[in-house]
């Protein structure tokens, strides 16, 4: 599955941020990333990104939420391809009722 994920952390715990990244990546905690993460400087917030990963494992799904939310606020929502979407979208849509 695809998920894109929204991250923003505040300046102070930047820091932190990257040793969890550093971490996970040495442990091979990593998922599949599709599109690289990319910031943005949002003061006084501090930094915000986001990035866009596919993962059929659901524990590196946590693991990637939980050690991340550690410092960050962590937003991941799935994400499919509209073509497919619409499909899915007239595969399982209700039949609509006939007034």
């Amino acid at each position: 599955m695809k998920y894109i994920a929204f991250l923003e952390c505040a300046s102070e715990d930047l820091d932190d941020f990257i040793e969890i990244w550093h971490r996970r990546t040495k442990a091979g905690h990593t998922v599949k990333t599709l599109f690289p993460p990319h910031s943005m400087a949002n003061t006084p917030k501090g930094f915000s990104g986001f990035t866009i990963f596919e993962t059929d494992s659901e524990e590196e799904m946590m693991h990637y939420v939980t050690e991340y939310s550690k410092v960050a606020s962590v937003e991941v929502c799935p994400i499919w391809e509209s073509k497919k979407g619409a499909e899915l979208w007239q595969k399982f849509k209700l039949p609509m009722k006939k007034k």
